[in-house]
């Protein structure tokens, strides 16, 4: 039996976020000290990150619409949150056509476009998850993007952090 979902973001609480996530000043500490917790693994560069995800079975975090979302599985696309989604998209869009980090670059590989589709994922994610009253998994992400950090890679019960 499909599991039904009960939408519970009011029109102003999706523009909340929305002007939220917008408002995010992305990668703006990354490489910056970040402390270790349980749930966090900071890595201090992008070359540590990528020995980390090889080394310590670490996932990518998820980029495009067609990833599957970590924390819930496959989730309803709800229609009512498809200009949302556009603006959400748009502006992160605008956001990083501006962006030029030498810390997203390790050797040949430029990671710009990586770390900018991860964005806007949880950006879509979290609204998703408000809409639908789902359990606030990616509430921290996008906590960490608001300090200026990148969570670039998940295992269970920890994100890999830039």
């Amino acid at each position: 039996m499909a599991r039904r979902y009960r939408p519970t973001i009011a029109c102003m609480e999706a523009t909340d976020l929305l002007q939220r996530i917008t408002g995010i000043r992305f990668f703006s500490r990354l490489g910056e000290a970040l402390p270790a917790t349980s749930d966090v693994v900071p890595a201090a560069s992008l070359a540590q990150a990528l020995q980390a995800i090889d080394a310590d079975a670490f996932e990518w975090m998820p980029t495009t619409l067609g990833d599957p979302d970590p924390f819930h599985g496959a989730l309803p696309q709800p229609p009512e949150l498809a200009e949302h989604r556009r603006e959400l998209n748009r502006s992160l869009m605008r956001m990083s056509s501006a962006l030029d980090l030498p810390a997203l670059r390790c050797g040949a590989h430029d990671l710009h476009l990586v770390a900018r589709d991860a964005a806007m994922f949880a950006g879509r994610q979290r609204l998703l998850e408000v809409h639908l009253g789902l359990p606030a998994h990616w509430e921290p992400v996008i906590a960490l993007y608001e300090q200026g950090h990148w969570p670039l890679a998940h295992a269970p019960g920890r994100l890999l952090v830039l």
